[in-house]
């Protein structure tokens, strides 16, 4: 099976070259899997929005995403596509889910073989995308989805398998604690990713401000780490909220913008997510990430897999509708609970994981 998969080309589309923790994360862990499995690095070809940044950080093939010709000539030379993250769903545009499912068609039309590698799928808001969507994973043999909501947008169940998140099993490195400064890692740290949703508003901000500030002027060693995940979208939400916070308590040192996050490797990265004892946060990853780790997370739920990833953990986690107060209260009462669930939640998705890698090995063969 060595040598047959050494011949393999594979190209891999996601949401990649944007900064995105998330969806790095999830680039990383492919090639990781890709490589252990055989496949030349020089066969793993990825499409992205920044080459250069992606092709530096990875030391594989990398194609322009928005050059038609290109991308054309990637799909037509590989033998196989893998699409990664919660590219199919029409919430954040239509036109982005054209874009993957011009891919796909592309792909099927010239016999490519094709899979969804620990997807997230959906909300489809639109009939239009759902019916495309269906189309196009007609002559999909078997695909790996995240969490069951999103097995149920795929019309073919049996070549469904829901497992996990690929992230769930990254690597932390932690050597970045000599490098930033500005944190007492030794210290409690809660830290907040915020990003922008259309229903995330002002007063949000404001009641997440007061609620922090409670924390930091009740409990004197913990720390305030605001983290832009994916900072052309999080940053000035999370500069806002350190202004708010930092006028509401005695030490504002003690508020603390991680300006260097998105400059970190993408391991060091997860290892801040990991050394936070706590994490508030509207963002998939960066609560997936201290999950892994054994650590407390309270959602902010803005998303459907959000929602998934907080019911499957048994974590804390509100709506933007939602009162902040009461659920608020009982997360830092209870902290030891959700630590408790969150290590049950780590023991189940070792056994998830591999089944991801079965998978990802059956279809590369």
């Amino acid at each position: 099976m060595g040598l047959n998969l050494q011949m393999k080309k594979v190209l891999i589309s996601g949401y990649i070259g944007y900064e995105n923790f998330g969806d790095e994360a999830l680039l990383h862990i492919l090639i990781k899997h890709l490589l252990e499995l055989g496949i030349q690095r020089q066969n793993i070809n990825v499409l992205s929005n920044k080459p250069d940044i992606t092709s530096n950080a990875y030391s594989v093939p990398v194609t322009n995403r928005w050059s038609f010709f290109e991308v054309f000539q990637a799909v037509l030379s590989a033998d196989k596509l893998i699409f990664i993250g919660g590219v199919f769903q029409d919430k954040t545009s239509l036109k982005s889910f054209l874009y993957y499912f011009a891919q796909l068609f592309l792909a099927q039309f010239f016999g490519k073989d094709v899979t969804l590698f620990g997807a997230g799928i959906g909300p489809f808001q639109r009939n239009i995308s759902q019916k495309l969507f269906n189309f196009g994973m007609k002559s999909v043999k078997t695909i790996t989805v995240r969490d069951s909501l999103s097995s149920e947008y795929v019309p073919h169940s049996t070549n469904v398998f829901v497992t996990c998140d690929p992230v769930w099993e990254m690597e932390p490195d932690f050597s970045f604690k000599t490098s930033i400064k500005e944190v007492n890692w030794k210290l409690p740290v809660l830290g907040v990713s915020i990003r922008n949703d259309k229903y995330f508003r002002s007063h949000h901000i404001s009641a997440i401000a007061d609620r922090l500030s409670r924390i930091v002027n009740a409990m004197k060693d913990w720390q305030v780490v605001l983290i832009p995940c994916m900072p052309q979208q999080d940053a000035h939400l999370l500069y806002e909220l350190q202004d708010l916070t930092s006028k509401k308590v005695s030490e504002p040192n003690r508020i603390i913008m991680l300006e260097t996050f998105p400059y970190l490797p993408i391991q060091q990265q997860a290892g801040v997510l990991a050394s936070c004892d706590a994490m508030v946060a509207m963002r998939y990853h960066a609560l997936l990430v201290p999950l892994a780790n054994e650590k407390p997370v309270f959602g902010l739920i803005y998303d459907q897999k959000v929602k998934s990833l907080i019911d499957f953990a048994a974590q804390v986690g509100i709506g933007l509708k939602d009162d902040l107060e009461q659920p608020w209260n009982y997360f830092w009462q209870n902290m030891q609970h959700s630590i408790d669930k969150a290590k049950l939640v780590k023991k189940k998705v070792h056994e998830l994981n591999k089944r991801n890698i079965e998978m990802l090995r059956d279809f590369l063969v």
